[in-house]
């Protein structure tokens, strides 16, 4: 996994982020402001997974209902113009171990193909980023404003994308 260790330093480097160390689950774990928190990992060489908590889901009744059925409508608006998906998550069914939370919870994934190299990496991780906050916000999450995108590596793109 030589390659994703070195494509996870130089997006720590490139975006000013302190670099996060390789937990037992192979995930590197990066923690930013506005509760924009990720992992990454991959778990045949080959490609990057991205991975997210957006939302943690009620156990049961009308309320866990209606998050879901938004959650999915939201899905299916969003598909064409955002690479990112959300999905129900148990617990026990995480493709990481050390997942957090002991009840169902959203989450976001997406996935990058290591060889593209490191400026391929870095757009996905980007966008990963900004559909984030856009889930969060839209899910009543911690995140800002779900009509632009909000998220941007300072130094790396010259801005907010």
């Amino acid at each position: 996994m030589a390659l994703l260790n070195n494509l996870v330093d130089a997006l720590a480097s490139r975006a000013g982020w302190k670099r996060p160390r390789q937990d037992e689950d192979g995930a590197y774990r990066f923690r930013l402001e506005n509760g924009l928190d990720f992992a990454v990992f991959s778990p045949d060489g080959r490609a990057a997974v991205l991975r997210a908590e957006f939302a943690d889901v009620p156990a049961s009744g009308p309320d866990r209902e209606e998050m879901l059925r938004a959650a999915a409508g939201r899905q299916a608006g969003v598909c064409r113009i955002r690479a990112s998906v959300a999905a129900l998550e148990r617990p026990g069914q995480s493709l990481l171990k050390s997942a957090s939370g002991s009840g169902d919870r959203l989450v976001l994934y997406r996935m990058a193909e290591l060889a593209a190299g490191q400026e391929a990496f870095d757009a996905a991780v980007r966008d990963f980023l900004n559909d984030l906050a856009w889930w969060k916000a839209a899910s009543g999450g911690d995140g800002q404003n779900a009509a632009r995108p909000l998220f941007g590596m300072p130094g790396m793109f010259g801005g907010i994308y």
